[in-house]
């Protein structure tokens, strides 16, 4: 089914609307802070549930905009889809022909219809375990309204926001409105290079034609050997076994990246040393060579000093155990030597704010929970949390007069 006529109108429009408005609604979802008033037990136990209201409800707040533009009509006896009386559309039309004709003026929206055809797709065991609280903002954020008056439901307010971030972005797709990309956007070879690995290893069977010791004057840098000529390649037939076969286009691509790169690094060795020049034909790159990201990133956080407290001095200010609350010293420690985070030293003690406290997998309520039982929280009033003099040193020294 076509959603609208202005928007998602292509045949299964209302589907694909249906599956962005609860990608969206999720998204947004992540982010909120659900029962905020509520102990935090009963936090834990509810947030699950929000979550899965959010998902139902931006999954049904949909379902009455085909019929409120559309009419759906039967061909064996012309009648009229209506789902109030037929029920869903797929078992009332069969395998049979049907035409979709647009109404001359949409029905006038009405929240109590698109509640009323959500209640055929949430059934009574999708409800089961759900609080009911959650229960009445799930049927509250069904269809929720465009402009709310009063007090809004954390859930109404995600399932709104969701359906006009999903009519934003169809509106920008007709326009053919894109915002432009900020990254370096790989070449073609890189990515197929990425894509199939065991292409590297064909490499090496390239050095057995040229014997040890050999000079570097048997290999000239202005000729690449990613693909070799018939003739060599059956001359080497029965020393070497060869690589996977490649498309046609992507040797092509890879032997001009090839040769590009390889003119380039002559180019370079020219203008330096004559000496240094003469490089060994086994040794010349033929491609980049595979980079393990993981072990990359170990080497560099081998070579780079570890920042941040000790953990004597951990154990000495926030005593034993509380693993999560050391964790989060040694990281905001590590980031602010890096200049990555703020902490601002005032009046003998260290505020921390507590929008920068969920990037490191804790909440600002624990933390200020951890903290008091410890005796090392000074206050915690509007977005800071202010810490005593001898925790805070554990992040950073404090400046000097």
């Amino acid at each position: 089914m076509p959603l609208a006529p202005q928007l998602h109108c292509e045949p299964g429009g209302a589907f694909r609307a249906t599956i962005e408005t609860t990608f969206y609604a999720m998204r947004l979802a992540g982010g909120q802070k659900f029962a905020a008033d509520l102990t935090s037990d009963m936090r834990r136990k509810l947030e699950p549930q929000y979550n899965y209201a959010v998902f139902l409800a931006a999954a049904c707040s949909l379902l009455d905009e085909p019929f409120r533009h559309f009419e759906f009509v039967r061909q064996t006896d012309r009648e009229r889809w209506n789902p109030a009386a037929h029920g869903a559309f797929g078992a009332w039309i069969g395998t049979g022909d049907y035409s979709v004709e647009r109404r001359m003026a949409p029905l006038k929206q009405e929240r109590m219809r698109t509640a009323m055809l959500a209640q055929t797709v949430i059934t009574l065991e999708l409800l089961a375990g759900l609080d009911a609280a959650v229960h009445s903002d799930l049927f509250n954020a069904i269809n929720p309204e465009r402009s709310p008056q009063g007090a809004e439901a954390l859930v109404h307010k995600v399932v709104r926001k969701a359906l006009d971030v999903t009519v934003d972005f169809e509106q920008k797709a007709q326009r053919s409105v894109f915002a432009p990309v900020k990254f370096d956007v790989p070449s073609a070879v890189h990515v197929a290079l990425a894509l199939e690995p065991q292409f590297v290893a064909t490499a090496p069977h390239i050095a057995l034609n040229t014997p040890e010791g050999a000079p570097s004057t048997h290999a000239p840098l202005t000729d690449p050997p990613a693909v070799p000529s018939p003739a060599a390649t059956a001359a080497t037939t029965t020393t070497t076994v060869s690589g996977p076969q490649l498309s046609q286009p992507l040797r092509d691509a890879l032997k001009r990246s090839e040769a590009q790169a390889l003119g380039t690094a002559s180019t370079e060795a020219a203008s330096t040393n004559t000496a240094q020049a003469a490089v060994p034909a086994d040794s010349a790159p033929l491609r980049p060579a595979p980079i393990d990201p993981a072990a990359a990133g170990g080497s560099r956080r081998n070579a780079t000093p570890q920042s941040g407290p000790s953990d004597d001095e951990l154990n000495e200010v926030l005593g034993p155990g509380a693993a999560m609350i050391k964790e989060f010293f040694k990281a905001i420690a590590g980031d602010v030597a890096a200049g990555k985070a703020k902490v601002v030293w005032e009046e003998k003690v260290w505020a921390v704010q507590k929008r920068l406290i969920g990037a490191y997998g804790i909440t600002s309520e624990t933390l200020v929970e951890q903290l008091r039982k410890r005796s090392l929280l000074l206050r915690a009033h509007g977005n800071d949390i202010c810490i005593v003099e001898r925790a805070g040193r554990l992040i950073s020294e404090p400046p000097t007069a």
